[in-house]
């Protein structure tokens, strides 16, 4: 817990074997699964815990992603991570995530993360007044951080693909840090090593749709202008996401 709480929680986690790649450094989805864990736990160190959101039938889905992986962690490190709403809008919220290394305080991640309530996973709901009331910082107004939709080009070929049992979360849905694997994935298909072990590199996402277990979609990404573009979508052209990447700092503008 930081000494910020209510406001600020913090948890450590040590970074294990199977979580870095193959370059021996922690993979950037880790970052996100870890960034949902402290929600989380921040979350029901004010009370409202996984089973007040069952019962309610409610539940956080990710929109959107801004990260950065300033520096690499590997296997052994042990991590501080770090996180605090900083507003709120109908729906909507949104964090704040960092990461830094135990004992010397370099920072490793930073990620600002929108998160939407819903329905049983599926139709937004306006956040409830005494889970507003819990986190004094979404009384501060936000509105939503736009990623422009690059269109594809003739050379970027569409690869199919399929969401498999492992992927999916206890919402039934591949969870949001299955889609920063299949981005560098696919980013390293099309000849972007390179970027997907570069520090500091950035990540931009923007969630549409969720993705169930056994769905049949396919992706592509594409290198244009020093950045490598993202799609995701089913076989009909329906878009599920689309995001960036860049092995640099890539600042967030308005924050």
């Amino acid at each position: 817990m930081h000494d910020e709480f209510p406001e600020a929680f913090s948890q450590t986690f040590r970074v294990r074997y199977d979580e870095c790649g193959a370059d021996g450094t922690l993979r950037a989805s880790v970052h996100m699964r870890l960034v949902q864990e402290i929600a989380f736990g921040h979350s029901a160190a004010l009370g409202f815990p996984l089973a007040w959101y069952e019962q309610h039938r409610t539940f956080w889905l990710v929109r959107r992603v801004h990260l950065v992986v300033h520096a690499p962690a590997r296997y052994g490190d042990a991590l501080d991570y770090t996180t605090r709403v900083l507003g709120a809008r109908k729906v909507l919220a949104r964090r704040l995530n960092t990461a830094r290394r135990v004992g010397d305080g370099t920072p490793v991640a930073t990620a600002v993360v929108d998160w939407i309530l819903t329905q049983q996973g599926v139709r937004p709901v306006r956040i409830p007044e005494e889970l507003a009331r819990a986190f004094p910082t979404m009384q501060q107004s936000i509105t939503p951080i736009p990623l422009d939709e690059a269109p594809p080009p003739p050379r970027a070929e569409a690869r199919p693909l399929w969401i498999r049992a492992g992927d999916v979360d206890a919402m039934g849905h591949a969870n949001n840090a299955v889609h920063v694997d299949l981005l560098d994935d696919a980013v390293v298909r099309a000849g972007g090593q390179r970027v997907i072990e570069a520090h500091p590199r950035t990540y931009d996402l923007l969630y549409h749709a969720a993705a169930e277990s056994g769905a049949a979609l396919r992706d592509r990404a594409w290198s244009e202008h020093g950045l490598w573009h993202y799609r995701l979508e089913r076989p009909d052209g329906i878009l599920l996401l689309h995001g960036r990447l860049v092995g640099a700092d890539l600042p967030l503008a308005g924050l």
